[in-house]
């Protein structure tokens, strides 16, 4: 009506405020275009006809979606169910093989693993480890548990979580180091532009791997580590809230030169600090 209202006064030669003139929706503009069908034309409802109601597959991706959107913190950090070791001191190549496992196995890299399989670069039982395969196997679990309560709300993390991963750069890990041990982990993956006084060749991106870690110890207080690993390079900075901690740290800076020669990844920095407020 406004638009007819505001045509025939064009037509009449008078002005037309702009504030007159409405634009149109885009639900308006889409259905100006869209075939419409006669009201005789339109079948009769039944009564009797049952409500529409949405399948598992639709249920599911609404969830997903939902996920994706709520975007909490605690969704998009894979969330340990165990303690990454027992409360004796493991070896080094325990542990480094528990941290990689950890994030491996994890089901955030789980469509590259399944065409390593393929490949034959990747056994069977280590893609058994993940947790796809292991929701694959609890099929008739998982259907009974989707008839009862709605679609598996994990599984729609997990493809947030490797939405979230893919797009940033960045996995996150919450859990436990030891029992009672807190531990917060994440590894990401950053680039510079590459110069070729440094090895880079033609201005290829050079690859820059940050993994950091934060604790809080009864006695040390809060106590956080980053290492980050440009091509040959190896880089430490540790920080304490406390200044006491930060000495008792630096007295074993030697200790921790040591270790990392001998395990063929010589320091190229070090820094140990009190972490400003």
């Amino acid at each position: 009506a406004a638009a007819q209202a505001g045509a025939a006064t064009a037509a009449s030669g008078g002005a037309v405020p702009a504030e007159a003139v409405k634009p149109q929706s885009l639900a308006a503009t889409l259905l100006g275009k869209a075939p419409l069908t006669p009201a005789n034309e339109l079948p009769d409802l039944d009564p009797n006809t049952p409500q529409a109601t949405l399948s598992n597959t639709a249920r599911l991706l609404t969830t997903v979606l939902s996920t994706a959107q709520s975007g909490g913190a605690a969704q998009l950090a894979l969330v340990g169910k165990s303690a990454l070791f027992g409360n004796a001191a493991p070896a080094t190549e325990q542990l480094a093989q528990k941290l990689q496992d950890t994030i491996s196995q994890s089901g955030l890299f789980y469509e590259s693993h399944v065409t390593e399989w393929a490949k034959g670069e990747r056994t069977l039982p280590e893609l058994m480890r993940e947790p796809q395969m292991q929701r694959m196997l609890q099929g008739g679990e998982n259907a009974a548990r989707a008839a009862a309560n709605g679609p598996d709300l994990s599984a729609a993390q997990l493809i947030n979580q490797q939405l979230h991963t893919h797009e940033q750069g960045r996995v996150q890990w919450n859990g436990e180091a030891w029992p009672g041990q807190p531990m917060q982990w994440e590894i990401r993956r950053d680039q510079r532009e590459g110069r070729q006084d440094q090895g880079g060749a033609d201005g290829e991106p050079e690859q820059i791997w940050r993994s950091g870690v934060r604790f809080r110890f009864p006695t040390l207080g809060a106590v956080s580590a980053s290492v980050t690993l440009i091509g040959g390079q190896v880089h430490i900075q540790v920080q304490a809230d406390d200044g006491g901690t930060a000495d008792t740290l630096r007295a074993y800076a030697g200790q921790l030169e040591q270790a990392m020669e001998a395990a063929g990844a010589p320091l190229s920095s070090l820094t140990i600090a009190q972490e400003t407020p």
